[in-house]
């Protein structure tokens, strides 16, 4: 999978990757594969899955025509006010992880978690920016097909996502209690 990363990183920076269609297959389908998905069974990864007459671009399920999974492509610069459109997919069939991705930027959300789109995202990477190590851990940690299948991948994303909106609850209380309130309890 390293090797694959490897390639994608410079083909991305090469702008190789012009439109959806070149995301989703050269991105995600192969990433997928890579990650044991059958991306050949159609009942598995489903292309185009209808939603309440809108598509999002791939179901991963399990078991066959059973979403787990929604995958959403947007071409690079433009998954701008995205999420919304994945999360009312997610909604409507009670699938249990949404990805929106650019090829580059992959947003991994639980949608059925609390507050704003961005307060239920678990994980942000940033194939150019993240080491190839830590992106293969990454897409591994939440998309690998026996982990999704035996429940693990949703496991842990839920665990990230405590342990994300744990660590967001501590920092708003210490910027509600201000610089110095840690001092002040320690006087005491």
């Amino acid at each position: 999978m390293k090797d694959a990363i490897l390639d994608i990183q410079k083909r991305l920076a090469l702008g190789s990757f012009v439109n959806e269609a070149s995301v989703s297959q050269g991105i995600v389908l192969r990433l997928l594969g890579l990650l044991s998905w059958p991306t050949y069974d159609t009942g598995v990864v489903i292309p185009e899955f209808a939603v309440s007459g809108r598509r999002v671009d791939f179901a991963l399920c399990h078991p066959p025509t059973k979403p787990v999974v929604f995958v959403e492509v947007k071409q690079p610069g433009e998954s701008a006010n995205a999420e919304r459109q994945l999360f009312e997919y997610a909604f409507h069939l009670g699938v249990q992880l949404a990805v929106l991705t650019t090829g580059q930027e992959w947003q991994f959300f639980l949608p059925t978690g609390q507050g704003t789109y961005g307060e239920r995202r678990v994980y942000g990477l940033d194939l150019m920016e993240r080491s190839v190590d830590e992106s293969e851990e990454r897409l591994r940690r939440y998309l690998d097909y026996p982990s999704i299948c035996s429940g693990a991948a949703i496991e842990r994303a839920q665990r990230d996502y405590r342990d994300v909106t744990k660590n967001r609850e501590i920092q708003q209380r210490s910027r509600k209690r201000g610089p110095n309130s840690s001092v002040k309890r320690m006087r005491r």
